[in-house]
């Protein structure tokens, strides 16, 4: 089960995809999904609007840049792969992760003075 569709995906992308897109990007949001539930299994039950939203993020990094290129020049032609990017396959970033551990309010406790 993917944590987001690909008319999710669609609306953050700002167009339709392609056929070859539509064919990739279907596993690449199944790949990202798993990512997601194995690290936060929590997810499974209980997807969230930043559930899905990391998802698709995960899959349109590697959709709108699918060689990985951090740096290209033109003369003596020569690229650079992001090193995070190095394998070509979808990936959940540190800040993505910490996205899914946020509580509202970006606390995950409060201390009350006078509370027993």
């Amino acid at each position: 089960m993917a944590l987001a569709t690909l008319t999710d995906l669609e609306d953050r992308l700002g167009r339709d995809l392609t056929d070859a897109e539509t064919r990739r990007a279907t596993a690449w949001l199944e790949d990202a999904s798993a990512l997601i539930l194995a690290r936060f299994p929590q997810y499974a039950t209980a997807p969230t609007a930043v559930s899905k939203k990391v998802c698709c993020a995960m899959v349109l990094r590697v959709l709108s840049n699918p060689d990985g290129k951090r740096q290209e020049s033109i003369d003596d032609y020569a690229y650079t792969v992001d090193s995070a990017r190095s394998t070509g396959e979808v990936y959940l970033s540190e800040d993505e992760a910490d996205e899914l551990t946020s509580r509202p309010g970006g606390r995950a406790f409060s201390i009350v003075q006078g509370a027993p």
